[in-house]
């Protein structure tokens, strides 16, 4: 279970990241609007619905069958890009703390030598606030991607995506709760709504998002190559 606590000047005077992190574990990671391109060029871009809310969220989808990122081999990423999601740990924003930081102290050894949070007066380092700043612009990038998927919601443009693996034995796997947009609903867009769509840059996002799906090819190659049972073939279908 993770130790969430606000980041305080005494108790956290200095960390030393524990590494690895739980990138090993990863079926998925969110992304920012700005990453779609270079995300696009290793991982299928889908939408998952949030259960409690049943808002939908920009993800980079990383794992088929396995609850494991296929990305991850002998403790280090393979991949082209990286989301900038998965480097944000052990810090989280935190508008009620002083300093606008919480730290997670189960990835963290605290005051061991590693890098300087604070200076000999309590006050932030300039390694603090490069963190809190690099946090802050991941954190609303991210929040950018949910207004874009916010705005295909609500033209009612996000169709259900089937993803059937059929395994060397002739069984079949289906992965549930994948989203996508739906390519006749973009195509029935009125000429209004295209302009719209272009002009905010969603319609680019769009396209991006549907070629990104030919990247469910390289996860099931990637899932042979680990030594799994062998996945002969991924058939994707939108529900339109």
């Amino acid at each position: 279970m993770s130790r969430i606590t606000a980041l305080h000047n005494a108790r956290h005077a200095s960390v030393q990241l524990r590494y690895p992190t739980g990138a090993a574990k990863l079926r998925f990671a969110l992304l920012g609007r700005s990453e779609l391109t270079l995300a696009g060029a290793d991982f299928p871009l889908c939408l998952a619905k949030e259960a409690d809310t049943g808002r939908f969220n920009l993800i980079a989808l990383l794992s088929l069958i396995e609850p494991r990122n296929l990305f991850w081999l002998n403790e280090k990423w393979h991949a082209t890009y990286l989301p900038e999601s998965t480097t944000t740990a052990p810090f989280f924003l935190d508008a009620g703390s002083k300093h606008g930081l919480a730290i997670d102290e189960d990835d963290a050894t605290l005051n061991a030598g590693g890098m300087q949070l604070f200076g000999a007066d309590g006050q932030p380092t300039e390694t603090l606030k490069n963190i809190f700043a690099r946090l802050k612009r991941i954190t609303d990038d991210v929040a950018d991607g949910q207004r874009m998927v916010d705005e295909f919601a609500r033209r009612k443009l996000i169709r259900p995506l089937q993803l059937v693996l059929e395994l060397d034995d002739g069984r079949e796997h289906q992965i549930e709760g994948l989203y996508t947009l739906g390519t006749e609903a973009l195509a029935a867009l009125e000429d209004r709504s295209v302009l719209e769509l272009y002009r905010s840059g969603n319609l680019a996002a769009a396209a991006i998002m549907s070629a990104s799906l030919s990247q469910i090819e390289r996860l099931r190659q990637l899932h042979n190559a680990s030594g799994a049972k062998p996945i002969t073939s991924a058939r994707v279908t939108i529900e339109e």
